[in-house]
């Protein structure tokens, strides 16, 4: 997450989400009452006489809304906002009247609110530091699979296709043109903080990595080659993410912590340890405590539990400094969340 301006009282916050985590983090944050500023788009409709409106046409605008209603949605990857407007580049639209708008990855948004807690400042601060990200590219001749984890979430890309056939038939595709293509896409999601693994069931991944050597200079020092997999393409991707030697190569990531305490809680269950507690009720109860160690979270959750039951809880745990990850299906450990009803904690001490 960017963080442009950070104050504390009257709390301002002007920043840029940049992954799924720090939706996570300003919906944590954001509450009813606060000011939310931003860019958007508005349909300006314009009545002529005789005539009915138009299509209308939209305008660029910045935004101020006093929030009232707040809402998560990971599958799109934003924040829903609504509120009163307050403040309004555009005289055609009223203060007072309401207005919803999407905070999503790539836009900058500035929070006011009377004060920002110890514990928001804490949690954006956090954010702000640039986190590892990891590129999986799963190859043969035929196929490329292209993974991208950042912090627990893990999104796989489309395959892309080489177009070669067999040594039977004629084809105008290259290996080369097939290896543009995939150093292109990976170029999209490099950073400063990047690393990247090859692997995939033939020696093309080998004859890739020299490609790129060639080529891209900055890229091929980040990449380490694996064998191992034997699969190419997205399903490659998955295989890879069980694979020991990624695991290793990943020990560091944030989705390798949260799979440890993950399975160090399911073992705890499985003895039937007193320092695990797997029910919404029991972890908010414990919360209350300061017991909580870490906990995991599964998007499960919110099927089962209201939102703002869950932002509370998540807040109670970060301000007794109890380690936070939240999960979804994408990934293995995130189903195994699912499996025991979406939360799952680690207590510092028997209760």
């Amino acid at each position: 997450m960017l963080i442009n301006r950070l104050r504390k009282k009257p709390g301002i916050a002007v920043v840029t989400p940049e992954s799924t985590e720090d939706l996570w983090v300003l919906r944590r944050i954001l509450k009813n009452g606060d000011t939310i500023t931003s860019q958007t788009k508005r349909v300006i409709k314009k009545e002529k006489e005789f005539t009915r409106p138009d299509k209308g046409e939209r305008i660029n605008v910045k935004l101020a809304i006093e929030l009232e209603n707040i809402s998560i949605d990971q599958v799109l990857e934003r924040i829903r906002v609504s509120g009163k407007i307050t403040e309004t580049t555009d005289d055609s639209i009223s203060k007072g009247s309401y207005h919803s708008l999407n905070i999503t990855l790539g836009n900058s948004i500035a929070i006011s609110k009377k004060e920002l807690e110890d514990f928001q400042i804490r949690l954006l601060k956090k954010r702000g530091k640039t986190s590892d990200r990891y590129i999986i590219i799963t190859l043969d001749r035929r196929q490329a699979g292209i993974g991208l984890v950042t912090g627990t979430h893990l999104r796989v890309f489309p395959d892309i296709l080489s177009g070669l056939a067999g040594k039977m038939y004629k084809t105008k595709a290259t290996l080369d043109t097939f290896f543009d293509e995939l150093i292109k896409n990976i170029a999209n999601f490099d950073g400063d903080n990047t690393r990247i693994v090859v692997t995939g069931p033939t020696e093309v991944k080998r004859a890739f990595v020299n490609y790129v050597g060639e080529k891209k200079k900055k890229i091929h020092k980040k990449i380490t080659v694996i064998d191992g997999v034997d699969l190419a393409g997205q399903e490659g991707v998955y295989m890879a993410l069980k694979h020991p030697s990624i695991k290793e190569f990943m020990k560091n990531s944030e989705l390798s912590s949260a799979s440890l305490a993950t399975e160090e809680a399911i073992n705890k269950i499985s003895r039937s340890d007193n320092k695990v507690c797997y029910s919404f009720r029991d972890v908010k109860k414990v919360a209350n405590m300061g017991a909580i160690e870490k906990v995991m979270i599964s998007s499960k959750v919110f099927e089962l539990i209201d939102e703002e039951e869950v932002i509370t809880l998540l807040d109670e745990i970060e301000k007794f400094n109890g380690q936070i990850y939240l999960l979804d299906s994408s990934t293995e450990v995130g189903k195994q969340i699912d499996s025991v009803g979406g939360i799952i904690a680690l207590l510092r001490y028997p209760v």
